[in-house]
């Protein structure tokens, strides 16, 4: 403001010195004229220029009393209306008529025009507002204001030139005369040097003005420098929480950590946490009594609200994930039905229950029972899996409420649960466990009908606190085996060595096949396919193999009884899709194309068509192999085939896509060729039991030509299995069988070496039957 005053009085005595130096121009112009009067046209024009220069001047003055009240409008200090008034009488003084008959508008340039017509711009949307509102204005037309004061400057140098074009042609007039021409170049001096003090006084006030802006400017690029380096080391802080939070730190590392580069990104402010009322933390910027507190509001209060926020986001994502965690952990833990701990808790329970036993009891015994629900499968296939499960919660409930809360119950799988308890004695723990039995012996309402629900519990009483965990459960297991494989069952079965060590034995087997399973030890041989009439390759059979450590090649007779027991015939007919299909595909592409006229055969169990998966599954299995779909064979039962639509509807999906047919085992089961007339076929497989060791004898011929005579009718291939001897093989040739397998021509071989004795035997496409 001061400056501005200062300014202002500066550029008002700079005017009344030009005020009486043109009086002094004047007076000798008089004093010339006198002695000069015949050159009055001449001091007359002389006098224009004058006077029009004293427009100008005014022009100027007005333009700089525009821009000094804009300013102050930024401050403040006016209004405005204010500003519009200092407009106005701007505009008063560009009407002004000179003695050269033109305006004073007219003598300005252009680029002073069209400066002013921006300020026109910026003065009619002038709106009086806050501080900070006219400030942000300020800033927004400072270019524009800055130009304007550059051409109001400039007007001086414009009508200098002006000028000096019409002291030319007076010095021209006035060469008639010596006189005149001192009297006017005296004047021209006079003024030149006048004006050239003005415009050297109005550098040195530019040149002040430019060097307080610059200052100013520099100012504020480093506090926006500070800033920014202040929000690059928040990305970096904060980069670095988020990768904490990705990595697993706990949340309270996570809280001090945040804190401590908080503080020291932000030492002014008082960061500390805040506990919230559900007992979660955030972090919070305090007020204080210090001198260098960061006033709200400010940019830098701003910029540390910011970080308080960045980091208050990052805190959020890791409760996020701590409550993933747990609820996972929970999920892992805990069946979802009943909120009993599952399986995975099984063995940590029998370890709390030997703890307590030994601190509780100077006897004390653990028990474990399994708790299996009797006949839940039909439960479940008459009344719907719902009420299934409301049953499974009710027996949950019961199990719980019996145990008298010296044992813990688990739910192990769908109708299985487990108590592992600590009792003082034996006595006490068949006790508990008899009572078990008696709990679980309710009455189920399933909408009108009421279902009486029972159970079978196999249990087994450590007394001497030493027996492995895993040793102890198999042996509840083996003792509710026993329990459920007699009739009628009993309500409590306890583990008796002499009586259970065969089941003992059968379920440790049956841990030997998941494991075997799990590990890779099953593997695929195959046994080659013949051409009856030319001798040569047209398919093999996958057939699998159980590469038991220890014991060797286990052949399937030995183990698929015990796999089926297990309930694990699905899971290895899956096994044996993949092995088969992508071992046979490497075998075509180690023998660069000399397999391509092969086909594969694989077995499909009737248990797997319930999965309607299956069609799929095989056909996404022969692309990632790169075998054919029309150079596989899958052979089924006639139990298969008679199992149900599911069946039919995807042996018919397979067929369509190319995969050909076979009944495997022909003649063994119940059904007929009259069956086999409806049936998605292309292959039947006689059974070994048609062939003899020897020779076929006249009935045995005799059945097979009516086999092959109907086959032909149906547009069936017929192949013979379990061939041993020449002779047979040459009969069966005679009679038309048109492919054949077995020892007589080549075992089931390892896959490493099945691809050579194909080459050395020599391969022929088998053409499957036309299509019925």
């Amino acid at each position: 403001m001061e400056q501005g005053e200062r300014l202002l009085g500066l550029r008002r005595r700079q005017y009344a010195l030009l005020a009486v130096l043109l009086a002094a121009v004047v007076s000798l112009f008089l004093t010339s004229v006198v002695s000069v009067a015949a050159h009055d046209d001449e001091l007359q024009g002389l006098y224009s220029e004058e006077a029009d220069g004293t427009a100008m001047t005014f022009v100027q003055r007005e333009s700089f009393g525009l821009i000094i009240e804009l300013d102050r409008w930024a401050f403040g200090k006016v209004t405005a209306r204010d500003v519009q008034i200092a407009r106005a009488l701007l505009g008063q003084r560009l009407q002004v008529r000179t003695a050269s008959d033109a305006t004073t508008y007219e003598l300005t340039d252009d680029p002073y025009r069209e400066s002013l017509a921006a300020i026109d711009d910026i003065v009619r949307n002038l709106v009086d507002g806050t501080p900070a509102e006219r400030t942000a204005q300020r800033i927004a037309f400072d270019a524009t204001l800055d130009a304007f004061e550059i051409r109001t400057r400039e007007l001086s140098t414009v009508f200098q030139e002006i000028t000096r074009d019409r002291a030319a042609g007076a010095i021209n007039r006035r060469a008639v005369t010596e006189q005149t021409q001192a009297i006017l170049a005296g004047v021209i001096i006079v003024l030149g040097a006048l004006l050239a003090g003005w415009i050297a006084t109005d550098l040195r006030s530019t040149y002040r003005q430019a060097t307080e802006r610059l200052r100013a400017e520099t100012q504020r690029l480093d506090h926006a420098r500070r800033r920014l380096e202040f929000r690059q080391r928040l990305a970096d802080r904060a980069h670095a929480w988020s990768d904490a939070v990705a990595a697993g730190v706990d949340t309270l590392t996570i809280v001090r950590t945040a804190l401590a580069d908080l503080r020291e990104l932000a030492p002014r402010a008082v960061i500390e946490t805040e506990t919230l009322h559900d007992g979660e933390a955030r972090v919070v910027c305090r007020p204080s009594d210090g001198s260098n507190d960061v006033e709200p509001g400010d940019e830098d209060s701003i910029d540390i609200d910011a970080a308080i926020d960045r980091a208050n986001e990052i805190l959020q994502l890791a409760r996020i994930r701590d409550r993933r965690e747990q609820a996972l952990d929970t999920a892992r833990r805990f069946d979802p039905l009943t909120g009993l701990p599952n399986r995975e808790q099984l063995q940590p329970a029998l370890d709390s229950a030997r703890t307590r036993a030994r601190r509780r009891h100077p006897a004390g015994v653990v028990a474990i029972a399994l708790v299996d629900l009797d006949r839940f499968a039909d439960f479940n296939a008459s009344f719907g899996h719902a009420e299934g499960d409301r049953l499974l919660v009710a027996a949950a409930g019961r199990l719980t409420a019996h145990s008298n809360g010296s044992a813990e119950v688990l739910r192990l799988s769908a109708d299985e649960f487990a108590v592992v308890g600590a009792y003082r004695d034996a006595a006490h723990a068949r006790e508990q466990v008899d009572l078990l039995s008696t709990g679980v012996r309710f009455v189920q309402t399933v909408g009108d009908e009421q279902v009486s629900v029972a159970c079978t519990i196999g249990a087994v009483v450590d007394e001497t606190l030493q027996q492995h965990p895993d040793a102890l459960i198999q042996r509840a297991a083996t003792a509710l085996a026993s329990a459920q494989a007699v009739d009628p069952r009993p309500r409590v079965r306890y583990f008796a060595w002499n009586e259970d060590e065969h089941l003992t034995d059968v379920l440790r087997e049956e841990s030997a096949l998941r494991s075997a399973l799990r590990s890779g030890e099953f593997v695929t041989h195959f046994q080659p396919i013949l051409n009856l009439e030319s001798g040569r390759v047209a398919g093999c059979e996958a057939l699998v193999r159980w590469n038991r450590p220890d014991v060797g090649v286990v052949m399937p007779g030995d183990f698929l009884p015990a796999i089926a027991r297990a309930g694990l015939t699905v899971e290895l007919g899956w096994q044996i899709i993949d092995t088969a299909l992508s071992t046979w595909g490497e075998q075509r592409r180690a023998t660069g194309g000399a397999l391509d006229a092969v086909a594969v055969s694989i077995n499909i169990d009737a248990a797997q068509f319930a999965d309607a998966t299956l069609a799929d599954y095989l056909l996404n299995a022969a692309e990632r192999s790169g075998v054919p779909v029309d150079r596989i064979v899958v052979e089924v039962t006639e139990h298969a085939l008679l199992g149900g639509e599911l069946a039919r509807t995807q042996l018919e999906s397979l067929r369509a896509r190319g995969v050909r047919v076979a009944l495997d085992d022909f003649g063994t089961g119940y059904s007929s060729l009259a069956q086999a007339s409806s049936l998605p076929l292309d292959v039947l497989k006689l059974d070994r039991s048609f062939l003899p060791d020897a020779r076929l004898d006249p009935q045995q011929a005799a059945i097979i030509r009516d086999i092959l005579s109907i086959a032909a009718t149906l547009n069936l291939l017929v192949t013979a299995e379990g061939i041993e001897t020449g002779e047979v093989a040459q009969q069966l040739r005679d009679l038309g069988v048109h492919y054949g397998q077995g020892w007589w021509f080549a075992r089931a071989l390892p896959v490493d070496e099945v691809g050579d004795w194909i080459i050395g035997r020599g391969a022929q496409l088998g053409s499957p039957a036309p299509r019925r």
